[in-house]
């Protein structure tokens, strides 16, 4: 679980959400050609709008809650929407080309009294030279460099590049490399595999393949409650503040929470199913669902995230005196929930047709979003982000990979490419064995082995050999069942999508209608206006068409129900069938 912030950050996070209203400042990142780490560029239309000046020190924001500070300087070549920036910033930033960035100046960045740097270890291998005299007295000399706490940037000399992480800054978190500012370089360097896990934590939309519509969706249900408040207000209605995800496991329904989490500079919370489960034992689950709500409320704005909704708020646990205390009480917790917190609730689930359809209800989870299995174009981009770090030689062609994936989940198709790297890294060792027996017979040196070493890849028979362990964690059947589940709930609850008000032109064709003498479900066009019995049979292998003809019969109870019209429904086995009469 997240720990509480301190309260300047918390401060400040309680006001992130507000701020991300359309302004001027907030730009598209377009790739730079300039070397410079601290510098990044606008247009000079742009910075005359935002009022700023060549040589400005600015503050900018990324999509994941990452900050840095740099010089801005006028481009004749950048457009007014756009800011160009270096590999450097935009890692510093976690941001791509065609991501959005804010911008804002930053007059109270002061010359800093000390930093500390560390080198990264893979950048450092074989130097002797005082890493100091030789790469960064040169680099911060009269400069007035801007540094930020976290952020790493790259120094030359001769034919080597040396990465460096800024580890602290006084003042914090940032200052201006003045020419009275103590440099030290002290520690051990950094591991890349370490830099690269921190920057993995924190996972983006762009780090999830596919799922387009599902990102859409989610975005329209965040940011239209924040930046159209007034049309909430206008229209008298209060903004959803829950979501419950539900699909097939392995489908990146944790990853998304986690990712909106971080797209929209929010902590997260996560509570586990199983965790609960606990609180049943340990005789204080009232008072433990308590503290993980107010966690939240301390934390926002904050996502809290429970994750197998389902081990716990079962349907019919009215039994079971504990499980139901729990229940009630998030219940009461959602309901205390209010916009000005800034607490959003997202629940996830594999089985949505257990949980307690009380926890679904209007002001709790009322927005149900499918995960579905990727389809042909969500395994590319899955495939592309699983294999983006990877070199992949140019036989494996991932338009095939993804067409012939059918029914693959997202974890399936991750475990596919993680046993093409395996086999990759297997043969890449092997080779390397290989010729270093060599070395030791021919006693050659080992400038001129790696000369003749070609750079590893993953190839084409790599897949071969994943593909012959590759299986599917959704069923047909599962998946049968999931979309059933989807569908139903599409379904009008009350009344048909045919419906209008009596005395109103019905033009739909197949649905049911209402008459002076009752009312008629049919197919095709209405002939008559004579009263009808209509059956539904649903014989083996026709399943699906259950649910439709359940909805179907609860639209014509409905419309019966409010015109005072007599009917009857029969159920008989695999036949639906209803009667109407005066």
């Amino acid at each position: 679980m997240a720990k509480f912030a301190d309260p300047i950050k918390k401060d400040k996070f309680a006001t992130a959400i507000l701020n991300r209203k359309k302004r001027p400042n907030r730009l598209l990142v377009d790739d730079s050609t300039n070397d410079d780490n601290s510098v990044v560029a606008l247009s000079q239309q742009k910075m005359d709008e935002l009022q700023l000046f060549r040589g400005d020190t600015v503050l900018l924001e990324g999509k994941k809650r990452r900050e840095t500070i740099c010089i801005v300087l006028a481009d004749d070549n950048c457009s007014n929407e756009r800011i160009l920036m270096n590999r450097v910033v935009r890692n510093n930033l976690r941001v791509r080309s065609g991501d959005i960035v804010s911008l804002q100046a930053c007059s109270d960045a002061k010359d800093g009294k000390r930093i500390q740097v560390v080198p990264i270890d893979n950048t450092v291998y074989g130097i002797t030279r005082n890493l100091f005299e030789v790469y960064l007295k040169p680099y911060f000399l009269e400069a007035y460099r801007a540094v930020h706490e976290g952020d790493t940037f790259i120094t030359r000399a001769g034919m080597r590049a040396v990465e460096f992480k800024v580890i602290e800054t006084d003042p914090s978190p940032y200052c201006i490399v003045a020419p009275g500012t103590v440099i030290r370089c002290e520690g051990n360097p950094i591991k890349r595999t370490e830099e690269e896990n921190a920057s993995l934590n924190e996972i983006g939309f762009d780090d999830i393949g596919g799922l387009e519509s599902v990102k859409r969706e989610l975005q329209e249900l965040i940011q239209y409650p924040v930046e159209h408040p007034e049309k909430f207000f206008k229209f008298g209605m209060r903004p959803s503040r829950g979501i419950l995800l539900y699909g097939p496991p392995g489908c990146g329904k944790t990853l998304l929470a986690k990712a909106i989490a971080n797209e929209y500079q929010a902590n997260f919370i996560s509570v586990k199913g199983p965790r609960l489960l606990t609180m049943l034992m340990s005789g204080e689950s009232e008072t433990n669902v308590r503290d993980i709500f107010d966690e939240a409320r301390q934390a926002a704005p904050c996502i809290l995230f429970f994750d197998d909704l389902d081990s716990i708020a079962r349907s019919g646990s009215a039994s079971d005196s504990a499980t139901n205390r729990v229940i009630n009480q998030i219940l009461t917790e959602m309901d205390d929930m209010n916009a000005e917190q800034n607490v959003f609730i997202i629940g996830a689930s594999n089985r949505p047709d257990i949980i307690d359809p009380a926890i679904l209800r209007s002001g709790r989870l009322d927005q149900l979003i499918y995960i579905p299995l990727p389809d042909e174009n969500s395994r590319m981009g899955i495939l592309k982000v699983a294999l983006r770090k990877s070199p992949v030689a140019r036989d494996v062609d991932m338009n095939s990979l993804a067409r012939i994936t059918q029914g693959f989940s997202s974890a399936d198709l991750i475990e596919i490419c993680q046993r093409a790297c395996k086999s990759a890294i297997r043969e890449s060792i092997a080779k390397d064995s290989h010729r270093e027996k060599q070395q030791l017979w021919r006693r050659q040196t080992v400038m001129h082995s790696d000369e003749l070493d070609p750079v590893p890849e993953i190839r084409h028979d790599h897949f071969e050999e994943a593909f012959k362990f590759a299986r599917r964690s959704v069923s047909d059947n599962d998946l049968r069942k999931y979309q059933m589940f989807s569908q139903t709930l599409q379904q009008p609850r009350g009344f048909d999508s045919s419906f209008r008000f009596p005395g109103q032109q019905q033009s739909l064709q197949g649905g049911y209608r209402i008459f002076s003498g009752g009312i008629g479900i049919y197919q095709g066009s209405i002939k008559s206006k004579h009263t009808y019995t209509k059956e539904f049979l649903v014989a083996d292998g026709q399943m699906n068409i259950l649910p439709t003809a359940m909805s179907l019969m609860a639209s014509i109870t409905s419309v019966a129900s409010l015109l005072g019209v007599p009917v009857q429904i029969y159920y008989y086995g695999t036949m639906l069938a209803y009667s109407s009469m005066l």
